[in-house]
């Protein structure tokens, strides 16, 4: 700051000797045109026509407006000091703020994201959208779904409004992309970085999000070439549940990441998968039991698949899904996050963390259900993780929740449901 009054001090003088050349030389003594001659002026110019006592002195031909050159080279100076005084002011906040301070995102070191990382974040304060009490919930759900949702989208419109505009540049680096399914992938700030034992840069990138607190880590189904990558994640994030959202007929265009015979070896890399047990849950869900091996450690995994989807009872079906996961999951999904992935790792998987974390909120006694701030914090932490109609989906499988669990005299009939119900079959 110092340097910068300096140098508009230094600019200053520059400006008066300016000035006086411009006015000419310096006579000894004061006369009527101020000591100087040759200063050109508005009705002539000044000159020294004689000395007295051996000193020029200066005599005007015509009257000369020196006040005003005065004047001008002053208001100029006062205007050149108080420009730079900003210019140098507005170098300083940015200084202040690093923003010249430019560094690529490797230089970059995020700290792992706990539990407090990242809030919950009630969105009440910029939004007309407020919780709802639970004993009006379903009612609630009842006025959003009518007209063929026409109120629930103008909710979900709102709320897109809102997303904020995160970084996603890490999986476009080249030798990231063919690691992603689609164009789907995750912000730099909460994605799932793998620990580099290598060295190589490219080996620390999959296309996984961590959300809602970390509580879960949303992924893409895994390639054949990110196989390893994803039991990495897996290990390293001391991760006990796995729920695969895939139909079977998608099953085709996916590469199985576990053997279908139970007690045969898979090999990924230096860890070891092995199938010890599978169950049947239900019409639409098979349970996998795997022992996880790297060098001597050996861990157990537990894999929820849903490999169908009955669109007349979705929305039952998603609770069935999270009451089984609760059945089999003990304090562990406290410890670690639950992976969760489809095929890109967008919609279903969006609706089954929203549907769970609310649930949740509300076994532990939360008087509200804020649909629209769980859904604000999950549309900022992965890419279109949620469209309008896995929005519909989130407060349907809500309003089964509830009925079931907690039931009013306002419960609305099976046929009222169906009737306002949205059509899911175009969910991936």
């Amino acid at each position: 700051m110092r340097r910068i009054q300096q140098r508009v001090l230094q600019v200053s003088l520059l400006l008066f000797k300016f000035a006086e050349a411009e006015l000419g030389d310096r006579c000894l003594t004061l006369g009527e045109c101020g000591g100087y001659t040759g200063a050109v002026c508005s009705n002539g110019s000044c000159h020294c026509v004689g000395t007295i006592n051996a000193e020029n002195q200066c005599k005007l031909d015509e009257t000369s407006p020196k006040e005003n050159i005065i004047i001008a080279v002053t208001m100029g100076v006062v205007f050149l000091q108080c420009l730079l005084l900003v210019v140098a002011i507005l170098v300083y906040r940015k200084c202040r703020r690093g923003g010249f301070n430019v560094k690529s995102y490797d230089d970059l070191i995020f700290s792992d994201i706990t539990a407090s990382a990242i809030g919950y974040t009630p969105i009440t304060t910029v939004s007309k959208i407020k919780p709802v009490k639970i004993d009006m919930f379903q009612n609630h759900v009842h006025e959003l779904l009518r007209d063929d949702g026409i109120e629930l989208f103008k909710e979900y419109t709102e709320l897109a409004a809102l997303v904020s505009s995160c970084i996603a540049t890490v999986g476009n680096y080249p030798q990231n992309v063919e690691k992603n399914r689609t164009s789907t992938i995750p912000y730099d700030f909460n994605r799932v970085k793998l620990l580099d034992e290598t060295g190589i840069l490219e080996g620390s990138y999959i296309n996984a999000s961590h959300v809602l607190q970390n509580r879960y880590i949303i992924t893409q189904f895994p390639q054949r070439r990110t196989m390893v990558d994803f039991w990495r994640m897996v290990w390293e994030q001391n991760v006990t549940t796995i729920i695969m959202l895939a139909p079977l007929n998608e099953m085709k265009m996916c590469s199985r990441y576990y053997s279908r015979q139970p007690g045969r070896e898979c090999v990924y890399g230096d860890i070891k998968i092995t199938v010890i047990a599978t169950f049947i849950d239900g019409q639409n869900m098979k349970i996998r039991h795997f022992v996880v091996s790297r060098k001597k450690e050996n861990r157990r995994i537990t894999q929820f698949h849903v490999y169908a989807w009955n669109h007349l009872s979705i929305a039952q079906d998603i609770v069935d899904c999270i009451k089984s996961v609760k059945l089999n999951v003990h304090s562990s999904r406290h410890i670690s996050p639950i992976v969760v992935h489809s095929g890109s790792g967008v919609e279903w998987s969006g609706i089954f963390v929203l549907v769970d974390y609310l649930i949740q909120k509300i076994e532990i006694g939360s008087e509200v259900i804020d649909v629209p701030a769980a859904t604000l914090n999950l549309l900022d932490e992965r890419m279109s993780i949620i469209s309008k109609k896995a929005y519909g989906l989130v407060y349907s499988c809500l309003h089964e929740y509830l009925k079931r669990n907690i039931p009013t005299s306002n419960d609305i009939s099976t046929t009222e449901q169906q009737e306002h119900s949205l059509d899911y079959e175009e969910l991936p």
